[in-house]
């Protein structure tokens, strides 16, 4: 089985003020990596990176200064991922952002601005 890591350029804090090195994963298999812009109907680009592999689907969605990670979850269609209490769903060049503690209504409405990418 093929192990490749995976730079995700993700910064952790360590201390107030503080940043760590990007997180790297060393996850089974070649990984596939499409990054996509989108215009949001809160007035922010979210820009994200789709990382796919054999076990394991990633997503990192930037906004500004902010990142967050997000892990692929089954979704009945298109492509589902959470970050804690966030879920990132996207279909087509469709996209919404939920807060699940917060009821059904998406946070913001998505739409792709800008086709993928290989990195």
């Amino acid at each position: 089985m093929k192990h490749a890591p995976i730079p995700l350029a993700v910064l952790l804090p360590t201390t107030v003020g503080a940043l760590a090195d990007p997180l790297t994963l060393d996850l089974p298999g070649t990984p596939e990596r499409m990054r996509f812009a989108y215009e949001c109907s809160d007035g922010v680009r979210r820009e994200v990176d789709y990382v796919n592999l054999p076990d394991n689907d990633l997503a990192l969605v930037e906004a500004g200064p902010s990142r967050r990670l997000f892990v692929g979850v089954i979704a009945a269609s298109g492509a589902k991922y959470a970050a804690g209490s966030q879920v990132w769903w996207s279909k087509g060049a469709e996209a919404s952002l939920l807060d699940v503690t917060k009821g059904d209504a998406p946070i913001a409405e998505c739409q792709q601005i800008r086709k993928g990418s290989r990195g």
